[in-house]
């Protein structure tokens, strides 16, 4: 059936569904004019929904007198198979459920569901026939296990399966007091039996709390099972035509609260179906609260509810401080699950699944865009220890490096207040020698004068030399001053202190230093130079000495070069 044809056959059943019984027929007779076919539609959504309000209703008020004399306490104690009834716990569309207990060679209590006396038309028996065919195909352990089935004496089906001695998922959670993450996974294992199903082609199409019951020993984990196919569709295509076309006709064979837009329009079910509920279940689950309020409940509100808007984050209904739990990952999640259009949801209920184990393992989400600062928030999150040491050592090396360049800044400073003092010194002793001797030595009575003038700059000389490694501008400096200092003290030809054996001394201090010169440097003149210079003045002070043998090799070494 196409929309277009659809939503005609909507807008009468919605007005005539809320005439009384007496008004219906004349109302859709002019409403569908000559259009039979429009007609027979409107007519047979009207006898499904009345049917659905018929079996969902007391057997007393619904049925006709000769079947109510039928009560379904005359069931109690009946044996069905190889099942006695106990008591009534529940009722359906097509039956009611009673507890059994096998009797025979052990014992073993099971639900089992009888079709109501009276409900035997071919339709009917199709459909329920169709949830057992369903249930026997399952076999997952959190789907409630089919374990037998077959037709009582007066011809009426029934089957028997898992007895689930639980409660909703919802209220086992409440009751409990069940944090977030324990939710999660308590709601993974429903994800996985929806999975499951729809492996094998069959869409739940009602899934709620009521239809997911939760047990297991107290203080002990709770198993979640999955109750309920009455109204599931199989996906195959060898599906009787009338079995899909019962499940398709009834608006009511649904749950509003938890149904899907695409149900609520009679649009084509598929396993997007079933993650929108899903999505509404988790939604109830974490936020206390369904995603949808329906204040007049009626049909044409529902439909626009559902199919118009968008519900809320669960983190802006729930209280705090469930809520700053629920903001972000979760949030996102719920929603992608309760998107409008099927084809923005989760791509199954794996995949809705696998989402949730994500954000449990503080891993990115991919319902989320990928950014970069989302990525990194999560990786902090899930190595919360490993990266807090990591920032721990950051920090100390940050601060080790800050106090190295702070030393470094202080050694700098000071090398180069050394530097400054070095060459104040170096200047000092170049203006003793070149400029304060040069200027008194020939003034009258001023030896006293040079010889303070030599001691002060052989200090300031014997102080650079030991800083003058490998500073060959200083050191040719320090051969001068050497030299000129020798001749002050008692160098021949030129006006001295007497004193040959300081001569001797300091001319042998810039003797060794040109030695050194020119070892690094043979092909320098300069050094060859004061060299020369220097082997002439010691073999100048040997021979005033009258020590010839000694003066001799240095004259001709000076003249050899």
């Amino acid at each position: 059936m196409t929309p277009e044809r659809w939503r005609p056959i909507k807008q009468i059943f919605q007005t005539a569904f809320e005439l009384t019984p007496e008004e219906r027929s004349t109302y859709v007779q002019q409403a569908c004019g000559g259009d039979g076919e429009l007609r027979l539609e409107v007519e047979s959504l009207l006898l499904s929904v009345e049917a659905e309000e018929f079996l969902s209703g007391a057997a007393a008020e619904y049925v006709p007198e000769a079947l109510a004399e039928e009560a379904w306490d005359r069931n109690l104690g009946r044996r069905i198979g190889a099942y006695q009834i106990v008591r009534q716990i529940g009722e359906g569309g097509m039956g009611a459920v009673y507890l059994a207990e096998r009797a025979g060679e052990f014992q073993q209590q099971a639900a089992l569901k009888l079709l109501r006396a009276g409900m035997d038309s071919r339709g009917i028996v199709t459909r329920f026939r169709h949830e057992r065919q369903i249930l026997a195909g399952l076999d997952h352990p959190n789907i409630a296990r089919l374990l037998e089935g077959g037709t009582t004496e007066e011809g009426r089906p029934y089957f028997v399966m898992e007895y689930v001695e639980g409660e909703p998922i919802d209220v086992y959670a409440a009751k409990r007091g069940l944090g977030i993450e324990e939710r999660l996974r308590l709601f993974q294992q429903v994800c996985a039996a929806v999975q499951y199903a729809h492996q094998n082609l069959v869409v739940h199409r009602d899934i709620k709390p009521g239809n997911i019951l939760v047990t297991g020993p107290s203080g002990q984990p709770g198993t979640p099972k999955l109750l309920d196919f009455g109204i599931a569709k199989l996906l195959s295509s060898d599906v009787p035509r009338e079995t899909v076309g019962l499940t398709q006709a009834g608006l009511r064979l649904m749950t509003p609260e938890y149904a899907s837009p695409e149900q609520v329009r009679g649009e084509p079910i598929t396993t997007a179906t079933d993650v929108y509920s899903l999505g509404a279940v988790l939604y109830q689950l974490l936020a206390g609260q369904m995603p949808h309020d329906f204040p007049s409940g009626s049909p044409a509100e529902m439909e626009r509810v559902i199919c118009e808007t968008d519900p809320r984050p669960p983190s802006q209904v729930a209280g705090e401080p469930v809520a700053r739990k629920l903001r972000g990952d979760l949030d996102t999640i719920v929603l992608k699950a309760l998107q409008r259009d099927p084809r923005r949801r989760y791509g199954s209920a794996e995949q809705l699944s696998a989402d949730i184990q994500r954000h449990l393992d503080g891993m990115p989400i991919q319902a989320r865009p990928q950014t970069l600062v989302y990525r990194a928030g999560r990786f902090v999150r899930r190595n919360r220890v490993p990266v807090a040491a990591a920032a721990l050592v950051m920090v100390s090396l940050a601060a080790g490096m800050a106090v190295a360049a702070w030393q470094a800044r202080i050694a700098h400073a000071q090398r180069l207040r050394a530097e400054k003092r070095f060459n104040d010194v170096r200047q000092l002793a170049h203006a003793f020698l070149f400029d304060f001797h040069d200027a008194i030595q020939n003034l009258p009575g001023a030896t006293p004068a040079r010889r303070l003038v030599v001691d002060k700059a052989l200090q300031y000389l014997n102080s650079l030399a030991q800083e003058s490694a490998g500073d060959q501008a200083l050191e040719r400096e320090l051969a001068e001053a050497y030299l000129r200092v020798g001749d002050v003290e008692g160098g021949t030809g030129v006006p001295n202190l007497g004193d040959k054996p300081g001569a001797l001394e300091s001319y042998r201090r810039a003797l060794a230093i040109a030695e050194r010169g020119v070892r690094r440097d043979p092909q320098s003149l300069e050094w060859q130079r004061y060299l020369a210079r220097a082997h002439f003045s010691v073999g100048d002070i040997l021979a005033q000495r009258n020590d010839l043998a000694a003066a001799v090799p240095h004259y001709r070494e000076a003249v050899r070069i």
